[in-house]
């Protein structure tokens, strides 16, 4: 008996204590609820209309270059002091004189042939007439042999007149041609002549480039050649801002866009837009050097109702993940208009107002439950 009391009081004791801790246990607190849900954050989007920044690079190139070649033979006498490599000439100065004494001599021996000729024309010209009128007092109709008028000989003597002036003119221009000038403002990139050397016909004297018209080719893929601003005839428009970096610090230069290559590459299936540089107000650097790698941004066409969000909150390049108003994800298809290295336009399946995630989540489930940071707008952020 004394042992049956003693398990009847054990078990009661026991349900009595259960009891106590079902009604007294501590009931958890909301914190430690939302401290178990993932923290996100959020970004409200708002539609609005972008204009597309098109980046892209190239190397500054001058817009005319040309090899001055030497047009007649002969020794040097006298160069410019600017016609060295690196050096800087205006249009119209003389580079190089060769030795005028053989095509002064050419050219007057050119010119006296030229006047013995014209004068042989207008004696053959007097003769003409005399047999003319000669024929007019003896004989009767046309005459059967040319050279009763003496038309074959004038036509000999006026081709010799011609002739002879044609060398005359070509002894003045290989005259001419021993002072090799500069065709525009250019520099000096190559200078291979010197006081004293014998140049031959054909050689390379010079090669210069335009310093003062500058521009820069930019190669575009297929997706940014279709971003550009057209006006209606077609042309590109919008500012251009070219930035290189000489020593330590950065110059900016401004530019406007020239033409365009008609055709794509086929080899790597890009299109070149050719931009023209302008003279800046820098003293140091006006107008960028030729060769200069820049970095290259233009203005594209704008695009209306377009929603932007940060490049990390797109899953995979084509779905975004959405909040509800029960703090739900919900997972959201996508057409994005363009991309680049931080953000996405995205130009349907957004709402303005709607809350998109930006926080990567590692097993993201549709309807599961997140706990909200600190929303952003886009203005914020």
């Amino acid at each position: 008996m004394i042992s049956f009391m003693i398990i009847l009081g054990i078990i009661g004791l026991t349900i009595f204590g259960v009891v106590i801790f079902k009604f007294t246990k501590p009931t958890p607190k909301e914190n430690d609820k939302d401290a178990s849900l993932p923290a996100v954050e959020v970004m409200v989007v708002s539609k609005a209309n972008h204009k597309v920044e098109i980046r892209t690079d190239g190397v500054v190139e001058s817009l005319r270059e040309t090899a001055l070649a030497a047009e007649v033979q002969g020794r040097v006498v006298e160069i410019s002091p600017n016609f060295k490599r690196g050096g800087r000439v205006k249009q119209g100065e003389v580079l190089v004189k060769l030795d005028k004494a053989d095509y002064q001599a050419a050219l007057a021996s050119a010119e006296v042939a030229a006047a013995e000729a014209s004068l042989a024309l207008e004696q053959e010209r007097a003769r003409v007439e005399q047999a003319q009128l000669d024929w007019d007092k003896l004989g009767k109709g046309e005459p059967r042999n040319p050279l009763v008028l003496r038309a074959p000989y004038l036509k000999a003597a006026e081709a010799k007149a011609e002739s002879t002036k044609q060398q005359a003119e070509k002894a003045r221009r290989d005259l001419e041609r021993t002072e090799i000038v500069a065709p525009f403002d250019a520099g000096v990139r190559a200078a291979n002549a010197e006081v004293g050397a014998v140049v031959a016909l054909g050689s390379m004297i010079a090669e210069l480039y335009s310093s003062g018209e500058i521009e820069v080719r930019l190669p575009l893929s297929l997706e940014d050649f279709g971003f550009l601003n057209r006006d209606v005839s077609g042309n590109i428009q919008g500012n251009v801002v070219l930035k290189g970096k000489i020593g330590l610090k950065e110059y900016e230069w401004k530019a406007v866009p020239a033409r365009v290559d008609p055709e794509i590459d086929r080899k790597t299936l890009s299109a070149s837009v050719v931009v023209k540089v302008l003279a800046s107000e820098n003293t140091e650097f006006p107008l960028p050097p030729v060769g200069l790698f820049v970095d290259v941004r233009l203005e594209g066409k704008a695009l209306d109702n377009i929603v932007e969000i940060p490049r990390r909150a797109l899953l995979d390049e084509q779905r975004v993940i959405v909040l509800d108003d029960k703090e739900k994800i919900l997972f959201r298809d996508v057409r994005v208009f363009r991309a680049n290295e931080m953000t996405v336009m995205i130009g349907e399946g957004l709402e303005a107002g709607e809350r998109v995630v930006l926080t990567r989540l590692s097993s993201p489930v549709a309807g599961m439950e997140v706990m909200v940071e600190a929303p952003q707008t886009k203005e914020e952020k």
